[in-house]
């Protein structure tokens, strides 16, 4: 074989290549997360990268997701955003310039204040767990929340807590960062209008670990309720233990974040033991216990509860790429979120669209919330909120 006849072989070969390559990105429909795979936030990481794997293994198992057509296989790509900023800026630029993602789900309310303009400007459809108000406002398209919000459910979560807690002095505490200011803001609001008396609100870094000079402070305030809101499950844990050993033996709640597992896994069971949590799943449900089953099954442990929502969000999002008919065109896709709701979530309670009351446009999926209490150590549902 001459050089030319060999060179000229190679390329074609290359050109065949880079072909079958480019036909099989074309059939492959990515999603991207940007979560904290590390760190206290990584229960709720893990659980927002495993979720979509789970339904995404569902639905390769039955040949793919069929759009205008076509079947294309889902594939997940998942990123460590160790609860920064930065670090989701770089997570973000890498899935979109490098991964090529046209999807994604952002975990946290810093990453996503980071990243909404880019969502908007690379008009890239984006499912964010954000607690923040900020996350959605009414020019948002691309944008989209999986759940209710403090806001949608802490209402009627504190209300339940002045019908069934005879507890009324609480101090509140956060993280300080854009979740716990609107926790913080949010919760003192609530539980002044149901009669409690809010004694004051403490706030603490993400990576804090010693907590006794804080809760010196607290407990010398005389509490009958720590309020932990959008404290990290493991945070919350350490909290606990921490709190007891100083001798307070009063009642916790815990509004956000929810993650009883991790809770007692900090805190002890003995300790942990009343601790009332929001709770994404009931852990009797037969839905949620086949994914909980996957999650354990790949990882090797139980999942936190928010498995549940981050697999909602993905399925919900994966309807609207069906639905749209075309997985290039990520207008439609954001487009047909208000025809692919209402849908049930797979623990069978019905998901719908709304949001507008808060943020002025309708980019939320609506959930149901369960109300838990710890009891000897596994947590029970007790409540739903509205």
């Amino acid at each position: 074989m001459t050089i030319k006849h060999y060179l000229t072989s190679a390329t074609a070969g290359l050109a065949l290549s880079l072909s079958a390559l480019t036909a099989m990105a074309a059939d492959t429909i990515k999603i991207g997360v940007i979560a904290p795979l590390t760190g206290a936030g990584a229960p709720w990481g893990i659980a927002a990268a495993e979720a979509p794997k789970i339904l995404a293994a569902d639905i390769n198992a039955k040949g793919g997701l069929t759009v205008g057509g076509k079947t294309y296989k889902v594939e997940v790509v998942a990123y460590d955003d160790q609860y920064k900023a930065a670090e989701a800026v770089a997570a973000y630029n890498r899935l979109v310039n490098q991964d090529g993602v046209k999807y994604m789900i952002i975990l946290s309310s810093a990453a996503t204040m980071a990243l909404k303009q880019n969502v908007e400007d690379d008009e890239v459809v984006a499912v964010t767990a954000a607690y923040t108000a900020k996350a959605i406002e009414p020019t948002t398209k691309y944008m989209f929340r999986m759940y209710s919000t403090p806001a949608d459910y802490v209402p009627s979560f504190i209300a339940w807590m002045k019908d069934n807690v005879k507890e009324k002095r609480v101090v509140v505490v956060n993280p300080n960062d854009e979740t716990g200011w609107d926790q913080t803001q949010l919760s003192e609001k609530l539980f002044k209008e149901n009669g409690f008396e809010v004694l004051g609100h403490e706030l603490f870094e993400r990576a804090q670990k010693d907590f006794q000079p804080l809760l010196t402070k607290i407990i010398a305030m005389k509490p009958d309720i720590i309020e932990l809101g959008g404290t990290s499950p493991a945070t919350a844990g350490l909290i606990i233990r921490q709190a007891r050993e100083l001798g307070y033996d009063k009642l916790f709640s815990k509004t956000g974040g929810a993650g009883p597992a991790e809770i007692v896994a900090g805190a002890g069971a003995k300790a942990a033991e009343g601790v009332i949590n929001m709770l994404y799943a009931d852990p009797a449900n037969e839905g949620y216990r086949r994914i909980a089953t996957a999650y354990k099954a790949s990882v090797g442990q139980d999942p936190n509860e928010i498995l549940v929502s981050f697999y909602d969000g993905a399925n919900v999002l994966l309807k609207a790429i069906q639905k749209s008919g075309d997985p290039s065109d990520t207008g439609k896709v954001a487009a047909a979120f208000a025809s692919v709701l209402p849908t049930p979530s797979v623990q069978g309670d019905q998901l719908s669209l709304g949001g507008k009351a808060i943020s002025g446009v309708d980019n939320q999926i609506m959930t149901v919330n369960y109300i838990g209490v710890i009891r000897d150590g596994q947590p029970v549902v007790i409540g739903k909120t509205k």
